[in-house]
């Protein structure tokens, strides 16, 4: 297919600058990116929170001796209260999904919950040993900043309100009890708060370097997956020089096939014209053509062109894995192609490279076997299986379609394009090419001087009137061939088998084997 990296991971782009980082990439693509991550975050703090909490309630009333630490006892219902606020707020997460404004509150909030319960328990049972609850609380916030992601300044804007609160309750009461009931000297007392304070400022920044880390390094997860306005997701194919990416664009989020050409393997000229080739392809508006949505370059100087994602396969797989077509199916996908063709030919536009493996059929809005023809003169060169031929440098098809005046350096026209189709049309009934070569010189010699094979020589039961439209297309001199795309396809209309194979029939074929043919993902 097309071009990447060769480990099977995304190409790779130019890190984030310092300047993308932070709360400005928020306003980028990278938001719902980030708000989906940040919920999932937030349910796991927030349900392992809530599971602490309640764990620690039930043993300090098991610890109690029936009146200290009775449910009833206010400290002990606002700890019951910040473990169901925690529970709700969990269970809120896990049903719906936030917007990333949301998403900050409720950040804010699972923070929050925790916190001023520490410092109403705090305020309580002062007197009584109190110890433990400046540590808790610190742990509350360094477990908030590594599991949560978020930039530095948000973490110190949400985390050190405790601080002061606690302090607050400190000097309210002048001293400190530890848990023993022992009172703390005085004269020692602040001591005591440099310790607790100091500990709280560590806990503070430490959670704030943990979440800015880990925001930044979600940033860089996501930039490195990011070509121009799209994110990739999966490799869904490779070639020789290339491979393509299942991607959505990163704001509109419309899943979308990303096809890499590998700058470092072809030249500046070769580049030129794929880019001039992308920007005239995209001018087809057929829906039997792929569509084009965009292109440019990647950071590592790879050029890529996004098309719309395709939920089917190429001919060339299906009929591997399922066999010879019936000439009634075989029709109906000829003349599909041939009306993409005839739009492109119309234009100016020869395809060079027409076989099995750049036509897909599809499932598409609610339709089956919708055909969509690929790679209109961009990738011909590129494709691993089967290999390609270049005459004096330029690139002219596949072994197995190229036309004869190709091969022989007269100028290609539409008619090219019909020899391949007709080509395709004996794959597609035989499961077999229309000669019998294993090399590219072999198949060059029998392009030039040989007639091809009749399908009906293959397989039985091929429809003579079919058999002779197809043979039409494979004369080796181009003005014998139909007269152009719109004549194949009214040929092909006119064959006995033509309509016999419908919507009901392709819908009947998709349920029972279109599971297979599914995009990745």
């Amino acid at each position: 297919m097309t071009g990447g990296s060769t480990d099977g991971g995304p190409p790779r782009v130019a890190p984030p600058s310092a300047s993308r980082t932070g709360e400005r990439i928020l306003s980028s693509g990278f938001e719902a990116e980030a708000a989906s991550y940040l919920q999932q975050r937030l349910r796991l703090v927030t349900g392992i929170g809530g599971a602490f909490a309640a764990a620690f309630y039930v043993l300090a009333i098991l610890a109690g001796d029936g009146r200290e630490n009775s449910p009833l006892d206010l400290h002990m219902l606002i700890h019951a209260a910040a473990t169901l606020s925690a529970a709700g707020l969990c269970l809120a997460l896990s049903r719906r999904t936030f917007s990333p404004g949301a998403l900050v509150a409720m950040d804010g909030a699972a923070l929050a919950i925790p916190m001023s319960a520490c410092v109403a328990i705090y305020a309580l049972i002062y007197e009584e040993g109190t110890e433990l609850v400046v540590p808790i609380a610190g742990l509350f916030l360094l477990a908030r900043g590594v599991v949560v992601p978020s930039t530095a300044r948000r973490t110190i804007l949400f985390s050190a309100p405790a601080a002061p609160a606690l302090l607050a309750v400190q000097l309210a009461h002048g001293t400190v009890y530890l848990h023993s009931g022992v009172p703390v000297p005085v004269e020692h007392f602040p001591n005591l708060l440099l310790w607790y304070h100091t500990y709280l400022a560590l806990c503070v920044a430490l959670a704030a370097v943990a979440s800015h880390v880990n925001f930044g390094l979600r940033v860089k997860a996501y930039e490195a997956q990011k070509v121009g306005q799209y994110v990739l997701e999966q490799r869904i194919g490779a070639g020789a020089m290339g491979e393509v990416y299942r991607a959505r664009h990163a704001l509109l989020r419309r899943p979308t096939a990303i096809k890499f050409l590998r700058g470092e393997l072809i030249s500046s000229d070769t580049l030129r014209r794929f880019e001039r080739e992308v920007r005239e392809t995209s001018r087809l508006r057929h829906p039997n053509t792929v569509s084009i949505y965009d292109y440019g370059r990647a950071a590592d100087g790879s050029f890529y062109y996004a098309m719309e994602l395709l939920d089917g396969s190429d001919l060339e797989r299906i009929v591997a894995e399922t066999g010879p077509m019936p000439p009634a199916r075989a029709i109906r996908i000829l003349a599909e192609a041939c009306r993409a063709l005839a739009e492109a030919h119309e234009l100016g536009l020869v395809h060079r490279d027409l076989k099995p493996g750049n036509i897909m059929l599809c499932r598409q809005g609610g339709e089956f076997d919708v055909v969509k023809v690929l790679d209109f003169g961009l990738v011909k060169d590129l494709r691993a299986e089967p290999p390609v031929l270049t005459i004096e440098g330029e690139i002219c098809g596949t072994p197995q379609t190229i036309s004869p005046e190709a091969l022989s350096g007269q100028p290609v026209g539409p008619a090219a394009d019909l020899y391949a189709l007709g080509a395709v049309g004996c794959f597609l009934l035989t499961g077999r090419g229309i000669f019998d070569a294993s090399t590219g010189m072999e198949f060059i010699g029998h392009h030039l001087h040989t007639e091809p094979i009749p399908p009906s020589a293959r397989v039985e039961g091929v429809p003579a009137d079919l058999e002779a439209v197809l043979l039409s297309c494979l004369r080796k001199d181009p003005g014998q061939r139909p007269a152009g795309a719109r004549a194949l396809h009214d040929a092909l209309l006119r064959c006995a088998d033509a309509g016999g194979w419908d919507g009901e029939a392709a819908a009947e074929w998709w349920r029972g084997r279109g599971a297979a043919f599914a995009p990745a993902g």
